[in-house]
């Protein structure tokens, strides 16, 4: 069995893109090309080639497939329930699409509870990442600022399923908060916060030795000696009053509720500069996260493209 090629699948990704977000065509009609884009997702999460066939309606427990089993054990048992979770959602009416016995077309609704589904299928593949990666307060800058450029929707369903996972880490708790002003506005932001304050008031605040390491490994050295922090620690002595200033501020305001980018389209001009000015890799972490940015972009167009 190979490995799932991301070269391999691009110009599928391309036209299925193309097929279901790109031109109008009848919502059955899209719902199998969204049918076949998750397939290609799931392939990518289980890492399996083309030259293994697989079917959504395989992915689960005790699969009749091989391939699928021994490749949702190397995902792990909580990562493959969730895969499940989400391939349930979309296979019985993807299924229907692509069978004769369903006559009559698909609603709005229906179509857009699959799309949903596939951006769970995206957001999955950076809850590993993230997950295997041990996300804290020193992580990558770049690697924060990369996942930045991707719609916010994805990050908020990233973000939130890792805060379930972990409540205590400062680093998810701050960036689920960013998420969800981005994806949604400052309102829901707040009452996010207020509506785990107990939680968020009771997270360790880091030590002074603890500050003093995230700026030097976590900042930006604007001038010698002068670091610029997503996190100003020293301003604060609890995470629920820096977070609360966080919403409040105006730089907070500037992609609230998507003004800037929602989509992976009105994203990628973003994705693409910051490419130029990055284009070294310098570190094996950093260069995997790039190829799963490389990957989720395959075959997106500029919004002022179609």
């Amino acid at each position: 069995m190979t490995s799932f090629n991301d070269n391999e699948y691009a110009s599928l990704i391309g036209n299925l893109l193309h097929d279901t977000q790109y031109i109008k065509i009848s919502n059955m009609g899209k719902v199998s090309g969204l049918r076949k884009h998750a397939e290609v997702m799931v392939r990518k999460i289980l890492n399996i080639g083309s030259d293994t066939k697989i079917m959504l309606g395989q992915v689960r427990r005790d699969s009749n497939n091989a391939a699928i089993n021994s490749r949702m054990e190397a995902l792990g048992e909580e990562l493959s329930n969730r895969l499940i979770e989400v391939v349930n959602k979309i296979n019985p009416i993807g299924s229907a699409g692509t069978h004769t016995q369903h006559t009559e077309d698909f609603s709005d609704g229906e179509v857009e509870g699959i799309e949903d589904a596939i951006l769970d299928l995206y957001a999955l593949i950076f809850i590993r990442y993230f997950g295997d990666s041990q996300i804290s307060i020193y992580y990558s800058p770049k690697v924060l600022h990369e996942f930045s450029i991707l719609p916010p929707i994805i990050r908020y369903k990233t973000w939130s399923y890792l805060f379930k996972k972990d409540k205590n880490n400062i680093q998810v708790v701050n960036k689920l908060c960013l998420s969800i002003i981005k994806t949604f506005n400052k309102e829901r932001a707040y009452k996010w916060l207020e509506d785990n304050s107990e939680q968020i008031k009771a997270i360790s605040y880091p030590t002074e030795s603890e500050i003093k390491k995230y700026i030097q490994t976590g900042g930006v050295e604007v001038k010698p000696g002068l670091y610029q922090v997503s996190l100003d620690f020293q301003k604060y002595n609890n995470i629920y009053d820096l977070l609360y200033d966080k919403i409040k501020h105006s730089k907070t305001s500037i992609n609230e509720s998507g003004k800037m980018y929602k989509t992976f389209e009105e994203a990628i001009n973003h994705y693409n500069n910051f490419k130029e000015i990055n284009i070294q890799d310098d570190s094996e972490e950093v260069a995997i996260f790039h190829s799963l940015m490389e990957f989720v972009y395959l075959g997106r167009k500029a919004k002022e493209d179609l």
